[in-house]
């Protein structure tokens, strides 16, 4: 009969998601994990590989629960201008709010280390280009409706947009106060 493991798996690794997105993959120790997860270190091996594996797995769950899901919401539920609008605004807001400090685990994972490991770097890359998509379809879109300008190229605006969206991100994180946060939502509104 197989070994049943002692402790809640999805449990586990939704504490170590927690730390790697509050302190990032170099700030957090394997005790660190051992501790916050409440795993000995073999039952952490044997589960989870690695840290690095680890960490990898958070991104992507991370990926799915959180940017994935609130893209289909968006799509699903407003109008083109009113998705890209609600998207920064969103941003905004979760940035003044309690947790706004930590930022966002992808932007984080991006800044930390995306470009030295090709498993970080292949989330990232997969979800910046869902991004820039889902920004190109909703200008297209809102031009076909009139309801955004047709003076602009959709793909040169959407690479913009997400430049400012993951730029937004990284001053979220740094503390960036809630008005110069609102100055790129607002100047989001006058591009489109």
């Amino acid at each position: 009969m197989p070994w049943k493991k002692q402790f809640d798996v999805e449990a586990a690794r939704e504490k170590a998601q927690a730390m790697f997105w509050e302190k990032g993959y170099e700030a957090t120790s394997m005790d660190d994990l051992l501790i916050g997860m409440g795993i000995n270190r073999g039952s952490f091996y044997d589960t989870f590989g690695s840290k690095q594996e680890l960490y990898t797995e958070t991104l992507r769950q991370y990926d799915l629960v959180h940017r994935r899901t609130m893209l289909l919401h968006l799509e699903r539920d407003l109008g083109p201008r009113d998705r890209i609008l609600a998207l920064f605004e969103g941003v905004r807001q979760a940035a003044c709010g309690r947790k706004g400090k930590r930022g966002c685990f992808l932007t984080n994972a991006t800044v930390e280390f995306a470009g030295s490991n090709s498993a970080v770097a292949k989330v990232v890359r997969t979800a910046i280009e869902e991004i820039e998509r889902f920004f190109c379809s909703a200008i297209e879109d809102g031009q076909a409706r009139k309801v955004i300008r047709t003076d602009i190229d959709a793909r040169v605006t959407a690479r913009t947009l997400l430049g400012m969206l993951l730029g937004m991100r990284v001053l979220a994180r740094s503390g960036a106060s809630p008005e110069v946060l609102g100055s790129i939502a607002q100047q989001v509104k006058q591009m489109i």
